[in-house]
């Protein structure tokens, strides 16, 4: 299959994974992290921006784009559901405002290579130091929800994150054809393959443990 075949099957599961998610969220079988999906909401679609602005592909960019519009509409519900988001915990908090740190900083470099502030001859290594950033955002944006996760595995349910963890796969195969594995926007994809996997695996072993339905 070519790169843009898979971008597109990409980001059919990971609309179809959305699409569960939210039912289930309705349904009140799942309870949505506030505090991770409003870091998901910016992170996401500052993401997307970031890997436009590297010229990455439609078959790169579909899913992210997907993701981070999906991404607002569930921390909306979330935030406007929940009866506070900010963590108790404190690593949640160190967290969240890591996580703020980080973005201001690629923010505020993407804004200086964008008016021209950074040397051209440095155009390259910012924009890889800011898709860095960005990646490192993934895992302190996922830290409340996997503690959530870890401590309160019937708050999820499997289905959706093994769909995700097939998407981000599919986008990293899509990736390695336009690009190779050495490239900075194989962070996105491998790193969310760990983090989504993770929940579908615990999820999946809870629920199996308590004979309730996988998928």
């Amino acid at each position: 299959m070519e790169a843009i075949q898979l971008g597109i099957l990409a980001v059919l599961l990971q609309a179809a994974g959305y699409a569960f998610y939210g039912s289930k969220i309705l349904r009140m079988d799942i309870r949505p992290n506030p505090a991770s999906w409003l870091m998901f909401s910016y992170g996401t679609a500052l993401l997307f921006m970031v890997e436009w602005d590297r010229d990455a592909s439609f078959a790169l960019l579909a899913l992210p784009a997907a993701c981070a519009l999906s991404s607002i509409i569930v921390a909306f519900y979330a935030l406007r559901k929940s009866r506070g988001w900010w963590p108790a915990d404190t690593l949640e908090r160190f967290s969240f405002a890591f996580d703020v740190v980080l973005t201001f900083v690629y923010l505020s470099t993407w804004i200086l290579l964008a008016g021209g502030f950074i040397a051209h001859g440095d155009k390259d290594l910012a924009e890889i130091f800011i898709l860095i950033c960005v990646n490192i955002t993934t895992f302190t944006a996922f830290y409340p929800l996997l503690r959530q996760v870890y401590n309160h595995p019937y708050t999820e349910h499997a289905l959706p994150w093994i769909v995700w963890s097939f998407a981000y796969a599919i986008l990293a195969i899509a990736t390695f054809i336009e690009r190779g594995w050495v490239t900075e926007l194989m962070l996105y994809p491998i790193s969310n393959i760990f983090v989504h996997g993770y929940i579908a695996a615990h999820t999946s072993i809870w629920r199996y443990q308590h004979n309730r339905s996988v998928i």
